[in-house]
């Protein structure tokens, strides 16, 4: 067990913690935006830890991208429930992901090669978390981060897709 994996661990915990948080009604959005951006810091963190260190794992390789689609769906999914954001947002990001997350896992198991982040991807997650931080504060047009963050996030996905076909 690294610290990069663990870091990974509790960013894969915050998912319920930040779950059951947004159900709460009264809490401060503050509190909410808090933990979304701990995940973020944490994430950013532990791959520094894990390159920085060479204790790259293969654990930490699978789970660490899960743990940002999560974290990352779980509140695009939240502020779509509360009418913060567009439905189809959620629904562009989240199929995207998913179909994201089934062709990594073909791809892995007919190639055992992953694809490392991509600066179009790292862009996106760097959009979506400024964006959803602001939305969640009710930041005025933040909700413009978060479309352009889920854009760059679909342009990032088509990359994949075409480093994964080798064109």
């Amino acid at each position: 067990m690294t610290l990069a994996n663990l870091l990974t661990m509790l960013r894969l915990a915050a998912v319920p913690l930040f779950l059951y948080m947004f159900s709460l009604q009264g809490i401060s959005p503050h509190w909410i935006a808090l933990v979304f951006v701990l995940t973020g810091i944490t994430d950013v963190l532990d791959g520094h830890l894990a390159r920085s260190r060479n204790e790259v794992t293969r654990f930490g390789t699978l789970a660490d991208p899960l743990a940002d689609k999560l974290i990352m769906l779980a509140a695009i999914i939240s502020l779509a429930s509360r009418g913060s954001v567009p439905v189809w947002v959620a629904v562009l990001l989240g199929a995207k992901e998913v179909a994201l997350m089934i062709g990594a896992g073909v791809f892995l198991v007919s190639q055992s090669k992953i694809t490392p982040a991509s600066s179009l991807g790292k862009s996106a997650t760097a959009l979506l978390y400024i964006g959803v931080t602001g939305t969640i504060l009710s930041v005025p047009y933040s909700i413009y981060l978060v479309v352009l963050g889920v854009g760059v996030s679909l342009l990032a996905g088509l990359d994949y897709l075409r480093q994964a076909l080798g064109k």
